[in-house]
């Protein structure tokens, strides 16, 4: 059985580009992360922008996360 990992949300955002910069920040980093957004498969484009799109990472990789996004934008709230 593969054991289950759990993923911690760091980042939302309605914009998938927005999304996607900060997850292949994170990956320049050498931070693990994973874009996560649902456009059914892309029969509809743009449904993301409904249901928001989000960064996950690992549990032990949430505070270099974070230390980098202060970094890139001065606040947690971006």
């Amino acid at each position: 059985m593969i054991p289950v990992m759990k993923l911690v949300e760091i980042f939302e955002s309605t914009n998938r580009i927005e999304a996607s910069m900060v997850e292949e920040l994170l990956k320049f980093q050498g931070i693990d992360a994973m874009l996560q957004c649902d456009d059914a498969g892309g029969l509809i484009p743009g449904m993301e922008s409904f249901f928001g799109s989000k960064v996950l990472v690992r549990p032990e990789d949430v505070e270099r996360a974070w230390e980098v996004l202060e970094a890139t934008q001065g606040t947690k709230d971006i």
